[in-house]
């Protein structure tokens, strides 16, 4: 007998944009663990729509409605992270499983509310760090770990892209102000920390800077020019808890990106991952990009690709590529989780102390000094 479904709710389903319509539709439809049985937006029509586009049976303008219905198992919750601590604290006190894209929250007290939350009511709870699921950088974290470079010495992190400066469309002006939580150090840098630290360990000491190069930007198609609060520039750089040196910086305002890259050294070898070209406008960070790992072990004089085994590929073959595969990849975690009662991770415990260590980067930049960082657990 085939197991039964789990039944999904979108909350943040906007047929023209954002992270609902843009992944987790389109990999829900094709993981035969889920079905999904309703969708909410802030208007009726605009759920309608969705609702006809991917053959969903309730479409709701009411969230609340959507967090209460019997024929709900799992609410994922993907809109603006100022609204997530309601919207996953009611699906929880519901007894709702709960998918809470990243951020968690706005900072770590909104975090771990959440997280006794849903503690207290006893669901499995997830937090969409892509990166933990991301088959290349599992297959490097492995490679770490077996002893492939030997031992780690150092690594240089970069990341170039896009999404904030001059100019923005009007669908991104709410990553100018720092209150709404989108910002270089919150979306851009807590991917890819919590993915460097995935692979590579976290660390033991840090100072960073933090700091916004563009004061204003203008709004495409329009003649509004808005102050701008939220970071553009990260540089953090520390050492680890392996006794390794790291160094970090994030760029998300430049007009013609370069990707990411990210070289390991270590005492037998050395790796260098970055995006593949050609790379666009539209670049994604560490914890989606289409990335090349190449090595080069004590001795070589030249770097050589490896191929990533596609066993770190959890997703069926047919997903599409991009957004719906990130997600589908933590998805299927998520199904095996609820349906064996195992821990589902990344869960909002790692949330919680991943937003304590951004804390902790900003209160470094603030004051200028180096931070000692608080083992986890």
């Amino acid at each position: 007998m085939a197991e039964q479904q789990i039944r999904v709710g979108i909350i943040g389903a906007n047929p023209e944009r954002g992270w609902g319509i843009t992944a987790h539709l389109p990999a829900l439809a094709k993981l035969p663990q889920y079905a999904v049985t309703a969708v909410c937006t802030t208007r009726q029509e605009s759920a309608d729509e969705t609702a006809k586009r991917f053959n969903v049976p309730h479409a709701l303008a009411d969230w609340r409605q959507l967090v209460t219905r019997e024929d709900v198992d799992l609410v994922i919750v993907a809109v603006k992270v100022a609204q997530h601590r309601e919207l996953v604290e009611a699906a929880a006190d519901a007894g709702k499983h709960v998918f809470c894209e990243w951020p968690l929250g706005l900072d770590s007290t909104e975090a771990q509310s959440m997280l006794r939350a849903a503690e207290a009511s006893g669901v499995k709870h997830m937090v969409g760090l892509q990166g933990r699921a991301n088959p290349t950088l599992n297959f490097i974290r492995d490679l770490v770990r077996d002893g492939h470079v030997g031992e780690v010495i150092s690594y240089t992190f970069t990341s170039s892209l896009a999404n904030s400066g001059a100019k923005l469309p009007p669908g991104e002006a709410y990553r100018t102000d720092k209150r709404a939580g989108a910002t270089a150090l919150t979306v851009a840098g807590g991917h890819s920390l919590d993915s460097l630290k995935h692979m590579l360990g976290g660390f033991s000491e840090l100072s960073a800077v933090l700091t916004t190069q563009h004061k204003k930007t203008a709004i495409v198609g329009t003649n509004e020019v808005l102050d701008v609060t939220a970071p553009d520039q990260l540089l953090v750089q520390g050492r680890l808890e392996s006794g390794a040196v790291a160094s970090l910086h994030i760029k998300t305002d430049m007009y013609a990106p370069t990707g990411v890259r990210l070289e390991i050294n270590g005492t037998d070898g050395d790796l260098v991952i970055a995006t593949r070209p050609p790379v666009v406008v539209t670049t994604v960070g560490l914890q989606r990009a289409d990335l090349a790992v190449m090595s080069a072990r004590r001795g070589a004089r030249e770097f050589k690709e490896l191929d990533v085994p596609t066993h770190y590929n959890m997703a069926p073959p047919d997903m599409p590529a991009g957004p719906p595969f990130f997600s589908a990849q933590l998805l299927v975690r998520l199904a095996e989780a609820i349906r064996n009662g195992t821990p589902a991770l990344p869960s909002f415990a790692d949330a919680l102390e991943h937003q304590r260590l951004l804390e902790l980067i900003e209160a470094s930049a603030e004051s200028g000094q180096r931070k000692s960082v608080p083992r986890a657990g």
